[in-house]
């Protein structure tokens, strides 16, 4: 575990929070979306975060001998990206979310937390962006011709 206990049950605590919000987004993705690749992409997403949060839960039980509050959706921040959002539609609540892990991505990387979490924020961060940019060129970048 990393020297910085608080950094540590923080980042767990919202980011599984914030993965749960992305796979209820991600879900309603892969069913209204029009574009098969936006769909895969969507159903892709919810397996790998629904994988995060289940690692995320078994290092919770195994690091931290207290109990730790959820965050949940209706959570002020800092549970950032943990719901709340206003209906605007998938991709924009996707986009405000992405700010939200983007500050506890770079929190947990300025921390004195455990490597393993600083290891999975990369990725996280890594597969986000990989996710955000073909939302925002949609039309362009999976038209079929």
């Amino acid at each position: 575990m990393g020297r910085d206990r608080d950094a540590d049950q923080t980042f767990i605590r919202h980011m599984s929070a914030h993965h749960a919000k992305g796979t209820v987004l991600a879900r309603s993705a892969a069913e209204r979306a029009k574009n098969l690749h936006l769909r895969e992409l969507a159903i892709l997403m919810v397996v790998s975060q629904v994988g995060e949060i289940r690692m995320f839960g078994n290092w919770r039980l195994s690091w931290f001998d207290t109990k730790m509050a959820d965050c949940s959706t209706t959570s002020a921040p800092p549970c950032q990206g943990a719901g709340g959002a206003v209906r605007r539609g998938v991709r924009a609540d996707h986009e405000q979310a992405s700010h939200g892990a983007a500050r506890m991505a770079e929190q947990m990387l300025q921390s004195d937390g455990d490597p393993r979490l600083h290891v999975i924020t990369y990725a996280i961060r890594h597969a986000q962006q990989g996710e955000i940019a073909p939302m925002h060129g949609a039309r362009a970048a999976f038209r079929l011709n």
